[in-house]
């Protein structure tokens, strides 16, 4: 069965189903690393993922000259270390709670956290010599099996993705095990190799049996998740899978929340329920509606209401800061892009009380909401804050004039935030909402806005027109009563803020007065990036300024390195350690294979290899991070962008002219221009795109997407089959292709976070063309003899 020199149907079959695993794996692992790391940890497995297939790259290369190395039995061994990687990683990721945040000072941490990720690595690795030894076993077959393949990638994108609307992570884990034991074992006995075949269904036995009674990652007692827990009397009340993240609902009297509280309240606060989003994300709920909620006329949560007491009122997402509750009585949206909460809210009697509970995310909601102006909104989900690298586009630029649009004449727009010294994030949401109100038509902005304090709540008010003389009378009283500091409204004096909740100086006061007056910023705010979140680089909850940092640590001590936006840094951090392993494992071996005859060279070989391979990925993420824009959930963005782009690169793999003329060169990469300009829709055409319904809005981007998608899936292919006479090669610029993704994956969040979505998607356009020149390098040298 290893001399067969054509690959069978079932050997294309199990390349697809090995494909689909690997993949599965990595959409997987994005939610598993949020669960049981920190979401700043969940990109790595992008990484870990590339950097298995280039060190598999490696390893082939290296075993190129052995005829073992091109058997079934090596393809049988690599999808059971593959099955292998899987159970593993189960049973680790429920005996080892991780502290990440410790690992820069405590060895055992750091070591209990690369256990984990190595043997996240192991199933990657494993993939990667399967894949890649049929390559190296069928030079001839390139298009056929890389069709397989991409098609397999894409189905097992989509599958992870519906696996986890319906199961726990864990037992999709298991699942997807379960499943390649299986193809395992078939092939075992269809190739003759009874004894892997046997190893094979063992394996599928114990995954099956992971996936009857999957164990729960194990969870650090830092997490919210493992506090709430520990709470004296607690009750889970529901533990429900999503593709949002594990929802648990627990019951305990002593959860009770109430950001922004007067210090003068001394009366009772209501206990409510806590849903907890994945580990660390909490979602107050009331146990019943009407709810109590007289604690409201105490709170900062409650000040839009008592300063409009009449019409309608636009929750968008749901927190601590609970709107839903302050607004009772009144005619109340709610928008929440997860729906189980509302779910929630419904099954305890919300939508009798008044309350319309909307399953929507809040940008399209913002896009579509054309009928009556609302009298208030509130943006609840600022008070949860959010990651530096996390796409929130309501918060941007165009996401507050959008709502500004939506209120009436005299409406106020509400954004609370946590309240920091020095300020953290509140100088950038003072600098976005400034440019968006001179957007909206204001020429004095700071007519229009008006900001409270308490000791750890802020509150940013906002209007369409001026604030009048109520309106200013109300806050002052409000103010008085309740004991918050007004740290700007139009007309106060630098004295007459920063009285109750004393700082050192009023810098909540400065900073509005210097965005206002379009002054730099005070010195306190100019530790923090601070320029308005747009649309093209929506992170509004990036504050970390480089240049900045060391004097941040400085001045603030401990304290100060919780200040840091350690996804950046741990981004910054992965990609120089990944390059280092990379090279170690996928460059270094150069040395040791034969000479390359012409047209190529061992320069253009890797520059070409490494084009594509950054310019894939980079574009492949930048598409990714805009589809959020439209489609919400990033787990979902990343199952349709990568299924779209691996089945659509698969159909164009099938495709790829084989001819080494400059006419299928310049065919092939004119395809790629062509799929950009029409990929470019997404980027321009914001409103067109938002607007229509869920399934109509995924299939135009699926066919805006799908012609880029075909025609990226022809350079790999075309080059490997120009290599079919350097066999030894193959599987090295296999590995080339997987070293240049993995520093991809890190820099294209990088480059989106700090230039702009726009540039990253530029830069992988720029490495096409690279990859075009090098290509006509080699033909004229072809031609040249």
């Amino acid at each position: 069965m290893a001399t067969r020199e054509v690959p069978g149907r079932l050997d294309l079959v199990a390349v697809a189903g090995v494909s689909a695993a690997l993949l599965a794996l990595e959409v997987l692992l994005l939610r598993l690393f949020e669960f049981s790391h920190w979401y700043h940890f969940a990109g790595l497995a992008i990484s870990l993922a590339l950097l298995g297939l280039g060190a598999a790259g490696t390893t082939l290369a290296l075993a190129g000259r052995y005829r073992f190395s091109r058997g079934d039995g090596w393809f049988l061994s690599g999808l059971g270390i593959t099955g292998a990687g899987f159970l593993l990683l189960i049973v680790l990721q429920s005996r080892v709670a991780l502290r990440p945040v410790f690992a820069g000072w405590d060895l055992g941490e750091l070591a209990r956290l690369l256990l984990v990720d190595f043997v996240a690595f192991v199933p990657f690795y494993g993939t990667g010599l399967a894949i890649g030894q049929v390559f190296l076993r069928w030079p001839g077959r390139t298009r056929s099996l890389y069709a397989a393949n991409l098609l397999g990638s894409g189905v097992g994108s989509l599958g992870a993705a519906l696996l986890l609307v319906i199961v726990p992570v864990t037992t999709a884990l298991a699942v997807v095990a379960v499943l390649l034991f299986a193809l395992g074992s078939v092939l075992g006995l269809a190739h003759e190799r009874r004894g892997a075949g046997a190893l094979c269904a063992l394996g599928m036995l114990l995954a099956l049996a992971a996936a009857i009674r999957p164990p729960e990652p194990a969870v650090s007692d830092f997490k919210a998740l493992a506090e709430i827990r520990q709470l004296p009397g607690v009750e889970t009340l529901a533990v429900r899978p999503g593709l949002l993240g594990r929802l648990a609902l627990f019951r305990a009297d002593s959860l009770r929340f109430a950001p922004g509280l007067s210090l003068g309240w001394t009366e009772n606060v209501p206990s409510v329920d806590a849903v907890v989003i994945g580990s660390d994300r909490v979602v107050p709920v009331a146990r019943r509606w009407p709810a109590e909620a007289d604690h409201m006329r105490a709170s900062l949560a409650g000040l839009p209401m008592q300063l409009r007491p009449s019409g309608r009122v636009l929750v968008m997402g749901s927190g601590a800061w609970q709107t839903p509750i302050a607004a009772q009585g009144r005619e109340t949206t709610w928008v929440e892009p997860d729906g189980r909460i509302l779910d929630i809210a419904r099954s305890r009697g919300a939508s009798e009380a008044g309350v319309t509970l909307v399953e929507d995310g809040i940008w399209r909601h913002l896009i579509r909401a054309t009928d009556v102006p609302y009298s208030i909104i509130v943006f609840d989900m600022a008070w949860e804050e959010g990651d530096a690298a996390s796409e929130d586009y309501a918060l941007t630029v165009a996401g507050l004039e959008l709502a500004l649009a939506r209120l009436a004449s005299d409406g106020l727009l509400a954004i609370p935030l946590s309240l920091d010294y020095p300020p953290r994030y509140y100088p950038r949401a003072m600098a976005t909402l400034d440019r968006a109100l001179r957007q909206h038509g204001a020429a004095e902005p700071g007519e229009r806005v008006a900001v409270l304090r308490g000791l750890q709540a802020l509150l940013i008010l906002a209007s369409p027109t001026p604030l009048g003389e109520a309106d200013l009378s109300a806050l002052r009283e409000f103010a008085e009563q309740w004991r918050f500091d007004t740290a700007w409204l139009p007309g106060l004096t630098r004295e007459q803020t920063n009285r109750y909740h004393r700082l050192e100086s009023p810098v909540f006061h400065d900073v509005a007065r210097a965005l206002f007056e379009q002054r730099p910023l005070p010195q306190e705010a100019s530790l923090f990036h601070a320029a308005p979140a747009e649309l093209d680089s929506p992170y509004p909850w990036r504050s970390l300024a480089w240049r900045e940092a060391p004097g941040l640590v400085r001045e603030l001590g401990g304290r100060g390195w919780s200040y840091l936006d350690w996804t950046l840094i741990l981004s910054v951090v992965t990609t120089v350690v990944v390059a280092v392993l990379a090279f170690l494992l996928i460059l270094l071996p150069l040395g040791r294979l034969p000479p390359i005859g012409r047209p190529f060279s061992r320069l253009s070989v890797a520059g070409y290899f490494t084009a594509l391979g950054l310019g894939y990925i980079v574009v492949e993420l930048a598409f990714f991070q805009r589809l959020i824009l439209y489609l919400g959930e990033p787990v979902l963005a990343a199952a349709l962008v990568f299924a779209t782009f691996l089945v659509g690169s698969g159909i164009g793999s099938a495709m790829t002219p084989e001819s080494a003329s400059r006419t299928s060169v310049v065919r092939i990469y004119a395809a790629v221009a062509i799929g950009l300009a029409l990929a470019l829709v997404p980027f321009l055409a914001v409103r067109d795109l938002s607007a229509p319904d869920f399934l109509l809005r995924a299939m135009l981007l699926i066919v805006l997407l799908l012609p880029l998608a075909w025609a990226m899936g022809r350079p790999f292919p075309w080059a490997l089959r120009q290599l079919a006479g350097e066999d030894r090669w193959i599987p090295w610029a296999w590995g080339i292709n997987g070293f240049a993704s993995v520093l991809g994956a890190s820099l294209a969040p990088l480059l989106s976070v700090h230039f702009g979505q726009s540039t990253t998607l530029a830069a992988g356009a720029l490495c096409y063309v690279l990859a075009f020149t090098i290509a006509g390098h080699w033909l004229a040298r072809m031609n040249r003899g």
